[in-house]
């Protein structure tokens, strides 16, 4: 029910963004020919390369391509000043440039990457069209500049007249997207509560898709100044939706823990389970947060009383009701501060200014991306130098868009094979208005109707997900093969020509992709080990110049790492996916659980002895270890002592708030010891590429 009735709208979308973009891209067509400027297809594909789905996005993408132009504008009359009669240098010194640029935007997101990038390709289309005639740069540089501030505006101004309200309309999808997050995040912790296959994935899964939201952010600013607060509020909303999945894990984690449940601890976590699956169809009626927020209040009074009815036993059974309520009653104080965040304003409910979520940087892809450009390039002026190519220059041009392209790509051996293909349909659709329209006639309206509706299929192909890349490649390419020109038109030796240098550009760039340091299995899963090892160093450290990392810090940082696994997905065989994906879930809630020991040891509510216990095990789980070590399992699993004497206190205490917090210790080694085996294979490393990693749990 719910992809039928999703089916419409995406379709009407795909077909208005279609439409819209082809008359806008005409339009920009129509006027670069008017003007009389060289290329005027550069005016049309830039319209297509800064056309996104909201305005947001579009105004984000324009700002930044013109920013990008500018810088790469300057850079070229830099370089093109620089070393006016040594090619070499100039050679190398484009490739130095083309790298950095490459680099950079391999660790930078959303549009700013894509600036990165267009300031090395557009220095290397500018200062290589003025190599031989280095006096017109200028020139060049203006003309190129003024393509790309055509099309830009065009687009935005096409935006706006068929976009109405879209400020509007951008928060009211910010509002509805936060609800149906908190729904779903409701719907998958109650399938946890009453132990459903799949729902810890459904967690994971939405764990990882909060980055990528937190990015959007920007783009909801940028189509609207008035949602300036709106979007800062969500920052952190979003970071506390991502404590509240953490602590659905930790949920899971407890009753897997404590073994066979009784009867009655079932009953209670199944009427848990019910309320919260009446949240997601509340969440979806605007204006019913305060209801939602009721229903939780209701939970965490009803927790509350279940927690102090087990609390006040000392039978086993109890113990366990105990360990699990403690729990549940943190969620529910968690997941009643998230909506309080998401529905109240800041005069309501205040938040305190917790960290946004960060995207972690992969320094090792960015230096690879770096070396495969200056390969590429240094590799391409190589070849002009050997063969004398007229077209040469064009070659080497096109070598450069390419591999600063497919750096702004996770997946960067899979998006070339796809943007060659995109580029192959783009010259193979040329044939008919090169060979057949523009040779029998000069009226732009027949041309641009069978170009048009050329351009109307790339984009409905660039609004479906598995044919987006191949859309894109050919949306960006096709304007260009066409070589419009106001005084001449493109005879057959000459699309020949530009077809092949094209295709040609596009092949070398992934065969540089494929064999310079090609992504591989065994290396996405030792840069996610040493992230994740090294975050658990930092939670035992006893430095007093090393602050503590908060839980929220923690959370989010694993959160990051989590969205990191997810964009291996087509890269990865699904057993090695599914490896790592539960071993960052195992090792989040590790961390999440020893500073909880942590930070009642720091605050007087816990023996310190009990936080080095967990500190022990970490230790353990990090320490280098053979395949036949795992096993015996360590001497640190022995926690008989600590649980003991736990326990002891818990059976001679009389009050509930250190009843409390002693079953929340207790619960805490319980899970890091439950968790212990899990994160041990999976950072173990011949484990998982021998498939024994599969059942991870």
């Amino acid at each position: 029910m719910m992809k039928q009735s999703l089916l419409k709208p995406n379709n009407y979308n795909a077909v208005f963004f279609a439409l819209r973009t082809t008359i806008v891209s005409l339009i920009a067509l129509g006027i670069a020919f008017w003007m009389e400027l060289g290329e005027p297809q550069w005016a049309a594909m830039t319209v297509w390369i800064v056309a996104q789905s909201s305005r947001g996005m579009s105004h984000s993408k324009g700002k930044w391509r013109i920013i990008g132009t500018l810088g790469g504008v300057i850079a070229a009359i830099i370089l093109i000043a620089s070393f006016p009669q040594y090619p070499w240098l100039f050679f190398i010194a484009l490739a130095l440039l083309s790298a950095l640029c490459t680099g950079l935007s391999s660790i930078t997101h959303n549009f700013r990457s894509y600036a990165l990038v267009l300031i090395a390709y557009t220095c290397a289309i500018i200062s290589l069209s003025a190599l031989e005639r280095p006096d017109q740069v200028f020139n060049v540089a203006v003309a190129r500049g003024t393509y790309i501030i055509l099309g830009v505006v065009c687009e935005m101004v096409g935006g706006m007249i068929c976009v109405p309200n879209s400020a509007r309309n951008a928060l009211e999808d910010l509002h509805k997207r936060l609800s149906n997050l908190m729904g779903d995040s409701a719907k998958a912790i109650a399938g946890v509560l009453r132990g459903k296959e799949g729902s810890v994935d459904k967690l994971s899964t939405l764990l990882s898709s909060l980055q990528g939201f937190n990015d959007g952010l920007e783009f909801i600013r940028s189509a609207t100044q008035r949602a300036g607060g709106d979007t800062d509020r969500a920052h952190i909303v979003l970071t506390l939706v991502a404590v509240v999945l953490s602590r659905g894990l930790g949920l899971h984690s407890r009753i897997m823990s404590v073994g066979d449940l009784p009867e009655n601890i079932k009953n209670d976590l199944d009427f848990l389970a019910d309320k919260l699956e009446e949240l997601p169809d509340i969440l979806a009626i605007r204006g019913q947060g305060a209801i939602a927020i009721d229903k939780l209040e209701e939970l965490k009074s009803y927790s509350n009383k279940k927690l102090k009815q087990y609390l006040m036993k000392d039978d086993d059974a109890s113990l366990k009701g105990g360990i699990i309520f403690s729990g549940v009653e943190f969620f529910v104080k968690d997941f009643i501060v998230a909506l309080s965040g998401h529905h109240f304003d800041k005069k309501q409910y205040p938040l305190t200014q917790y960290h946004k979520l960060k995207r972690q940087p992969d320094w090792r892809l960015a230096i690879a991306n770096g070396l495969r450009t200056i390969v590429a390039i240094l590799l391409g002026a190589l070849i002009w130098e050997v063969t004398a190519w007229n077209e040469g220059a064009a070659y080497l041009s096109l070598i450069a868009v390419v591999c600063t392209r497919f750096a702004t790509f996770d997946n960067t051996v899979l998006i070339s094979r796809l943007f060659f293909y995109g580029a192959l349909l783009a010259v193979i659709a040329s044939i008919i208005p090169v060979f057949f329209i523009i040779p029998l006639t000069s009226s732009f309206v027949l041309f641009g109707t069978f170009v048009g509706f050329m351009m109307f299929l790339g984009g409905l192909a660039l609004r479906y997900p598995p044919t987006s890349v191949i859309a894109a490649s050919f949306s960006n390419f096709f304007p260009w093969v066409l070589g419009l020109d106001n005084q001449t038109r493109l005879n057959e030796l000459n699309w020949f020509n530009t077809s092949a240098v094209l295709l040609l550009a596009l092949w070398s760039g992934v065969v540089v992709f494929q064999i310079i340091l090609p992504f591989s299995a065994p290396q996405a899963w030792r840069t996610l080990r040493r992230h994740l090892v090294g975050g658990l160093k930092q939670l035992i450290v006893r430095s007093t110049h090393v602050p503590k990392m908060a839980q929220i810090d923690w959370v989010a940082d694993t959160a990051s790492r989590m969205e990191q696994v997810f964009r291996y997905a087509g890269q990865l065989p699904e057993h090695h996916l599914n490896a790592m994906v539960k071993g960052t879930l195992s090792i989040m809630t590790v961390g999440r659980n020893l500073l909880v020991l942590e930070n009642f040891a720091q605050m007087g509510r816990l023996p310190q002895e009990v936080a080095q216990e967990g500190e022990k095990l970490v230790r353990e789980l990090i320490k280098p270890v053979s395949d036949e070590s795992i096993a015996g399992p360590p001497s640190a699993l022995d926690l008989h002592s600590s649980l003991s004497y736990l326990r002891k206190i818990l059976i001679n205490s009389q009050s509930f708030s250190e009843r409390r917090d002693i079953v929340l210790a207790l619960g805490a080694l319980i899970i890091v010891r439950f968790e212990f085996s899990a994160s041990r294979i999976f950072l173990t490393e011949t484990v998982i590429f021998t498939g024994k990693s599969e059942g991870l749990g």
